[in-house]
């Protein structure tokens, strides 16, 4: 799969770093910096990515932004694509409202474009669209195999990762963890890693996206000891 990859800051760098680290050796992955400092208001995208989007064939692009400024952008940097499908991450209401979003993704339906928009990040599942669909098998909403003996977590494997890296992370810690408490420290360990998910309460999600990230965590672990059962 050939992956265009567009980063605003650090939450984005930190991810591509992660991806390229663990994901299938197959894949092409290119990394392209939005502009800095862009205006509140950008009255014109379709100047400031004029020359943003390199030439070639792509399958997905993966879009990082980091405020309201640069999700106007999408539209126009899906335009000149040649990519029918684009996974927008969003960590922080801050940086996509609501409204916003409806915005954006009428307009890559508009231009033919799939697009998922999940919040967290580490919510992402399959949708049936090939592309977001092969890369939401490797990133996304976790997936562990768990090897528990004498009561005790033996091994953890991911099978399906956070993008942002926690879910290894926390797999590394988890070994040795009495199996009544691997649930909540799974939690823990992944509110504890260095990840950029917003820290206040957002009403739309009814709580803080590190919690959230946090509380999908230890259901990924629940599950995987149910099935070790």
């Amino acid at each position: 799969m050939r992956l265009l990859v567009f980063t605003d800051g650090d939450y984005g760098l930190r991810i591509l770093e992660n991806i390229r680290l663990r994901g299938p050796r197959d894949w092409e992955i290119t990394n392209v910096p939005l502009p800095e400092s862009l205006p509140s208001i950008v009255e014109e995208p379709d100047l400031l990515v004029d020359g943003l989007v390199p030439e070639g064939a792509w399958d997905l692009i993966l879009f990082m932004g980091e405020s309201p400024s640069a999700f106007t952008l999408l539209p126009s940097i899906a335009a000149r694509s040649s990519s029918k499908a684009v996974v927008t991450p969003v960590d922080d209401y801050s940086w996509l409202p609501l409204g916003l979003e409806r915005q954006v993704r009428s307009e890559l339906d508009g231009l033919g474009v799939a697009s998922v928009f999940p919040r967290t990040f580490c919510t992402l599942s399959p949708v049936g669209v090939a592309p977001i669909d092969e890369f939401a098998e490797v990133f996304g909403l976790p997936l562990l195999k768990l090897e528990v003996e004498e009561g005790r977590v033996k091994s953890v494997d991911v099978l399906r990762g956070a993008p942002c890296g926690s879910t290894w992370f926390m797999a590394e810690r988890l070994v040795g963890v009495d199996v009544g408490e691997a649930g909540a420290k799974a939690g823990t360990f992944v509110q504890i890693y260095p990840c950029l998910a917003s820290r206040h309460v957002e009403r739309l999600l009814g709580d803080a996206p590190i919690h959230v990230a946090g509380h999908i965590a230890e259901r990924a672990v629940k599950k995987a000891l149910k099935e070790d059962a």
